[in-house]
């Protein structure tokens, strides 16, 4: 192989490294992480006051829409039914024939005027037949806009009527529920021409439209003393059809709870899903008799057969008396009827000795109950419900700003008990590191950024270094050219220091990106594993010390009674010393 070939070889090589290199980077740091799923944006409006103008009065009235949002923002998908997508298309193609017919009307004109221009015969008759083609060609867009819209669903003029057979893309189909700008915070403003003319107005609808709203709640609230009665709506649009109402009366104090009860009751036609029939059936059976059932917060004691629920994903728990609780969320969408198998396992009590590897001071939680503060001589027992599952619980610490040491605030940090160790009496440790997840995640990803741009910061050193020495080495070896040595050479020691810059620099950026993805990797809670005997000896050595540190402090409280007082000096000492000898001589004259 030649010396060319293998500059070639090697300049191949580098490019391909290089390509790699730019892929992965583009995969990690350019990843779209927008998803295509659409999305139903909901938003609110500030209601209207009635029979009051204080200032209390139209801040309710900005508070109690957002209050209502802000019980909305959950991760909840709408079934759109085929009449809501068919008036969204009809909205589409309505605004397609305006601006069509504006065009129409321009092109006419054009042609009208042509009357006025100086043409000759051949030349009238050309400028003619061109404006009539185009006029042709707009009126034929409006004629296929027109039998577009055949077989669309018109809800103007029969809620039943619906022409021909839909087409697929206006069959039901879910779409994921958002808040306007994703704040609940945020208010819709129509404009003031448009909110006098009132949700169900056209100049309404645009400003929906362009904001790209699909639906707002809005409504009126009335004072009487210290009570609110609130009207609510729901419009949908295009079409600004009312789907939902609801009215609330409640105290001005309690505002909280009225926007609570509002929002409860517009959920389900938020939702829009159809009503579905979930059949229970218990294992053993003698669970049954004091079974309670709970479905999105609510309630069913005595637990039923069957319930009915909207369509949509519920949170569905199920406990009895001497029976671990069974909890499990499901889609119940796609069919009208489900059936759901409930399997009890018997509980069976027990506790688990849990102890930090390295002590670190704090509160233990396990199955959302506080178990106690953490040790660093003693156990802390965990009671669990030993039923073959992971337990979860979490440690929660104060940490203190290293910048602020003012600032303190409490972190949590999650951990597990995995299935196979728990067992009634088992000893256990978990290493729990408190500290901020978010921000060394943060950190650690500047970190990563700067390592890669400094990586490609030195690419183009590296590149003009390496062609240079290279262009220099092929003209040493075929005498091409009035090369110098010392330029050979000092070209080849920059190849070198660019060679091994780049190299550095790639470390570094591997090195960061290794460190950012352990980084990533701590947000994982840690599992607790079997004590280890350097773990016992700390706890021995602690439990040592703090007998010997006992003794000492009740030797020093049994002696206390014996030990001298010091005595306190009286005032004339006191004066003496203070004044000094010769100003109290001539204090005596």
């Amino acid at each position: 192989m030649t010396e060319r070939t293998r500059n070639n070889f090697f300049a191949k090589k580098i490019v391909l490294s290089l390509f790699a290199l730019a892929v992965c980077a583009q995969i990690i740091f350019g990843a779209d992480n927008s998803s295509s799923e659409k999305t139903w944006i909901l938003a609110g409006q500030k209601f209207s006051v009635e029979g009051a103008s204080s200032k209390a009065a139209q801040s309710a009235a900005s508070v109690l829409p957002k209050l209502i949002l802000e019980h909305i923002s959950v991760d909840m998908v709408r079934s759109v039914m085929p009449d809501e997508k068919a008036a969204r298309k009809n909205d589409s193609l309505l605004t397609e024939r305006l601006d069509l017919f504006l065009q129409l009307s321009k092109e006419i004109k054009a042609r009208d005027a042509l009357v006025l221009n100086d043409y000759n015969g051949v030349a009238f008759e050309l400028a003619l037949a061109d404006a009539q083609k185009k006029i042709k060609e707009i009126q034929d867009k409006i004629d296929a806009n027109l039998k577009r819209q055949e077989g669309i669903y018109h809800p103007e003029k029969s809620k039943k009527r619906i022409i021909k057979e839909l087409k697929p893309d206006l069959l039901e189909s879910a779409e994921k529920i958002a808040l306007y700008k994703n704040d609940s915070e945020a208010l819709f403003e129509a404009g003031e021409e448009a909110e006098k003319q009132g949700l169900y107005s056209r100049a309404y609808e645009k400003q929906a439209a362009t904001a790209k709203i699909n639906a707002v709640v809005g409504g009126k609230i009335s004072f009487f003393g210290d009570y609110v009665c609130a009207n609510v709506e729901l419009v949908v649009y295009p079409g600004a059809k009312k789907i939902a109402s609801a009215m609330e009366v409640g105290s001005l104090s309690q505002i909280s709870v009225v926007a609570e009860n509002l929002a409860f009751e517009l959920l389900p036609k938020i939702a829009n899903g159809l009503p579905v029939e979930i059949d229970f059936s218990v294992n053993p059976k003698e669970a049954l008799v004091n079974a309670v059932l709970t479905i999105d917060n609510i309630v069913y004691d005595p637990m039923p057969e069957k319930a009915v629920v909207s369509s949509g994903f519920h949170s569905i728990s199920v406990e009895a008396d001497n029976y671990a609780r069974e909890t499990f969320v499901y889609n119940f969408s796609g069919r009208s009827r489900f059936f759901v198998d409930v399997n009890f396992k018997e509980k069976s009590e027990g506790s688990v000795k849990l102890v930090l590897s390295k002590f670190v001071p704090g509160d233990l939680f396990f199955d959302g109950k506080y178990v106690g503060p953490s040790s660093k001589t003693d156990y802390v027992d965990v009671p669990l419900k030993v039923n073959g599952d992971t337990v979860f619980g979490y440690f929660e610490s104060p940490l203190v700003d290293k910048r602020h040491p003012e600032n303190t605030h409490d972190e949590i940090m999650f951990m597990q008990i995995p299935r196979n160790l728990m067992v009634d009496g088992n000893e256990l440790q978990a290493r729990v590191k408190v500290f901020d997840v978010s921000k060394n995640i943060d950190r650690r990803r500047k970190m990563m950024y700067l390592s890669y741009s400094a990586l490609i910061l030195s690419l183009p050193f590296l590149f003009y270094t390496y062609g240079r020495f290279t262009t220099y080495q092929r003209g040493v070896q075929t005498s091409y050219g009035q090369v110098s040595r010392e330029e050979y050479e000092k070209y080849r020691v920059m190849s070198l220091a660019g060679t091994g810059i780049t190299a550095a620099c790639a470390v570094w950026f591997v090195c960061e990106l290794v460190a950012y993805l352990v980084a990533v990797d701590r947000t994982l809670p840690p599992k607790a594993k079997k004590i280890r005997p350097s773990t016992l000896r700390k706890m021995d050595n602690a439990r040592r010390l703090e007998a010997v540190q006992k003794i000492m402090e009740d030797e020093a409280a049994a002696l206390a009674p014996y030990m001298p007082k010091k005595e306190e000096p009286d005032a004339a000492s006191s004066e003496e010393k203070t004044l000094g000898p010769e100003l109290k001589d001539q204090d005596s004259q």
